[in-house]
């Protein structure tokens, strides 16, 4: 079932310098109070998580005004409206679309079906179906062509451990070994030797631990457990093949943690901090090797506005940047030269939103691009070969599901 949270944020006028300056003095102070009260430093070995306050103690700037223009061109539309599934790029072009939540009577329901896009029609077609029926899974493209899909929920809403795999050329799924814990909300990362690393996600509360599926045996092996995030944390694998979680929960408590998984160890290594508190919130590596990070919940259950930039080597991040509309549960898609495309999602007011903004390398900003034909949240967006971005379903309104899909056409698009 869609999550119902209620999120509220405000909004003012005050300039993000000023913002930033109180954010680093009331930080400054945060921690020289805890060190007077702790009778000393931490151990370098012990990082302490303080990070900037939450957003709703300053006042964000005014509200960005969107074009009234729609950013995508439209595309087919899916055969069975859905929300909270998958879409994966095949070497051959195509995207699968797997699983996912769409509405029977008026009631949402796990799916089992499965979708193929053709980029060279633009439309899709039907392309079997799941063994279980699941969303809110994992799901991710194997050296072999074939796709591993996982967890999620099922028809009865409870987490799932189960894995299979699809093959695109025959439509057909076959079972694999079940995961080490059932997860929802997981995210999943292909590695460079042909396995998938998978952290995070829920069963009845945060969870911190990780796994690995080998395809060569078919089966999930158990890798321990984050230090400090657990829950929905983005996972971004990085330009040298390691693996950055950053942010999400410490117990479920929102926290600034950024840890790093070395596939060449097997461990995990703290890494830096993010600088503002936020859990559930999206990711994509930039094409300087850095990892953007935008919006989610701030430490106080607000959706964010803002989102930052992190060095997974520690050599200083710029300050954290406005977005144009506060955003849980969207889409954030590196595109062109070091740009990213941020669509849709949860905004304050509780329900999902129709705005697209892109981030502007250089000059560190979210530019407001236009309003999508219809607003949508727990959707997909799928960078396709020729560079645009195929963004598919998600809940449109509380209670609706979307079959709606369009395409994102950077410049050098055709």
């Amino acid at each position: 079932m869609r999550r119902s949270r209620q999120y509220s944020s405000s909004r003012g006028g005050t300039s993000c310098a000023t913002v930033l300056g109180i954010g680093l003095v009331v930080a400054a102070f945060a921690f020289a109070v805890l060190q007077a009260n702790s009778g000393g430093s931490y151990p370098l070995d012990t990082p302490y998580f303080i990070g900037y306050p939450a957003q709703d103690s300053f006042p964000p700037p005014a509200p960005a005004i969107f074009p009234s223009v729609d950013p995508l061109v439209a595309v087919g539309g899916l055969a069975q409206a859905r929300a909270e599934h998958t879409a994966n790029l095949l070497p051959d072009g195509r995207v699968i679309v797997v699983g996912g939540v769409g509405m029977t009577s008026g009631s949402p329901s796990a799916l089992t079906s499965i979708e193929s896009y053709d980029p060279n029609t633009r439309s899709f077609t039907p392309a079997g179906d799941l063994l279980t029926a699941r969303a809110d899974h994992i799901a991710s493209t194997l050296q072999d062509g074939t796709l591993l899909i996982a967890g999620g929920k099922g028809g009865d809403g409870r987490a799932l451990a189960s894995a299979e795999i699809y093959d695109p050329k025959t439509g057909a799924s076959h079972p694999v070994g079940d995961m080490t814990a059932a997860r929802i909300s997981a995210s999943a990362v292909s590695l460079a030797d042909g396995t998938v690393f998978v952290v995070g996600g829920t069963d009845n509360g945060p969870l911190s631990s990780a796994e690995l599926y080998e395809p060569s045996s078919g089966t999930f092996k158990s890798l321990g457990s984050l230090a400090w995030a657990d829950g929905a944390v983005p996972a971004v694998k990085l330009s040298d093949g390691r693996v950055l979680v950053a942010g999400g929960g410490a117990g479920g408590i929102p926290t600034t943690a950024a840890e790093i998984y070395d596939p060449a160890t097997a461990t995990f290594s703290w890494v830096a901090e993010i600088q503002m508190v936020r859990t559930n919130a999206t990711s994509c590596l930039l094409g300087d090797g850095r990892a953007l990070i935008v919006g989610g919940l701030d430490g106080n259950g607000n959706v964010n506005l803002t989102a930052e930039i992190l060095d997974p080597n520690g050599d200083g991040n710029p300050p954290p940047m406005w977005l144009g509309d506060p955003r849980v549960n969207n889409t954030t898609t590196a595109v062109g030269v070091d740009s990213a495309l941020v669509v849709g999602g949860i905004d304050s007011t509780g329900v999902p939103t129709a705005t697209v903004e892109l981030y502007l390398p250089g000059k560190e900003v979210f530019e407001p691009i236009g309003m999508m034909s219809e607003a949508r949240s727990r959707h997909t967006a799928t960078l396709l070969a020729d560079g645009s971005v195929l963004i598919v379903g998600g809940w449109s309104s509380p209670s609706t599901v979307t079959a709606d899909a369009g395409l994102y056409l950077p410049d050098s698009t055709p």
